[in-house]
């Protein structure tokens, strides 16, 4: 006898709906697992910083790049040496901006009502209007060094964290540029640390990310009005790096009890969770970020986050209407030399 089901039912599907979850719907429109750029480093950083809406036409802060040199040993009555010198400069960097839009047409709004509606249609348009927004911050974090000539695109990290073959305070500036808020060839104060090598292991990668940890952590003999806000450094790296700390942890650590995969999730550096960052998977230089988040700020010019603007009426399309979000912004390492990078290699993807 014939299987039958409710599809083969002709007067049943006719006359009858599916039934509906109404009002909710699955979402499956991102690409990656975790948006960490955007979650940690910007909408953490815009609730963290006072200073997070400001004018001008751009961003400049205040560096001291040398001490006076006044200082020396001396006998009783020995003449004086006054010495004056310049200690202060200012970095720059310019406003950079991204935008996204959602519209919907009025005769949407009015069949999308009532019984007739499953779920909220321009609920559905925002969420992908923000997800797309969040697609792009994360590929602006954590993407490519922005080329000299790109004026729109903000500074990600690897804009202000330069990868070298060589262990040691060495990250320039990225190709192209001669400056990255000051120029790190006349100020070599203002390169970041960098280290490359060849495999995790106790006496090669473990041991640099040690080392790079150690070097970049900078305590002023003198208080002062720094920008820092403390030791908050985070660790980000790509799905082969956090699945090689798991392992190392499991090999190491006896007492696993019943769970296979007790330490995934869960690997820390220096008390530090270390984050695994899905846009990094590309990244076959299997990086890892130190990021001294007291420095790292996300900058927006005042009124000018995801700032909406409405068009009840769209030129030439009199019943669309169209909303846009707005962002005029930069990120900004005012302290290089207290972040890191080190990597199997000093290429960047795409």
């Amino acid at each position: 006898m014939a299987v039958i089901t409710p599809q083969k039912l002709n007067d049943l599907v006719q006359t009858t709906n599916r039934r509906y979850g109404r009002p909710k719907f699955t979402q499956i429109a991102t690409s990656l697992q975790k948006y960490t750029w955007f979650k940690n480093l910007i909408l953490k950083s815009q609730q963290a910083d006072e200073d997070v809406g400001t004018g001008g036409t751009g961003f400049q802060w205040d560096v001291m790049v040398n001490h006076s040199g006044s200082a020396q040993n001396v006998g009783i009555g020995a003449p004086d040496n006054v010495i004056i010198v310049d200690t202060m400069t200012q970095a720059q960097a310019d406003w950079r901006g991204s935008t996204a839009n959602y519209g919907i047409f009025a005769e949407e709004i009015s069949m999308n009502a009532g019984a007739s509606r499953i779920v909220d249609l321009i609920r559905t348009r925002q969420v992908a209007c923000m997800i797309s927004v969040a697609e792009l911050m994360e590929q602006n974090g954590w993407g490519p060094p922005v080329a000299v000539s790109d004026e729109v695109t903000p500074w990600g990290v690897n804009t202000w964290l330069v990868k070298n073959a060589t262990e040691g305070f060495n990250g320039g500036a990225p190709a192209g540029h001669t400056t990255i808020g000051l120029n790190p060839t006349t100020y070599p104060r203002w390169k970041n640390y960098t280290f490359q090598y060849t495999a995790l292991t106790e006496d090669d990668g473990i041991d640099k990310w040690r080392r790079a940890a150690r070097k970049t952590k900078f305590e002023s003999p003198v208080e002062t009005a720094d920008f820092s806000t403390g030791d908050s450094m985070g660790f980000f790296v790509n799905e082969p790096t956090i699945n090689t700390l798991e392992k190392y942890l499991k090999q190491n650590n006896e007492n696993l009890g019943t769970d296979i995969a007790k330490y995934m999730g869960d690997v820390t550096f220096m008390r530090v969770r270390v984050q695994w960052v899905p846009y990094l998977d590309a990244d076959t230089t299997d990086p890892i970020y130190g990021l001294q988040w007291g420095d790292f700020k996300t900058k927006v010019l005042q009124g000018w986050w995801l700032r909406e603007t409405y068009i009840p009426h769209y030129p030439g399309q009199h019943t669309l209407g169209v909303y846009f979000k707005d962002c005029r912004y930069n990120h900004l390492m005012r302290n290089r030399r207290n972040s890191f990078v080190g990597a199997k290699g000093t290429s960047y993807p795409s």
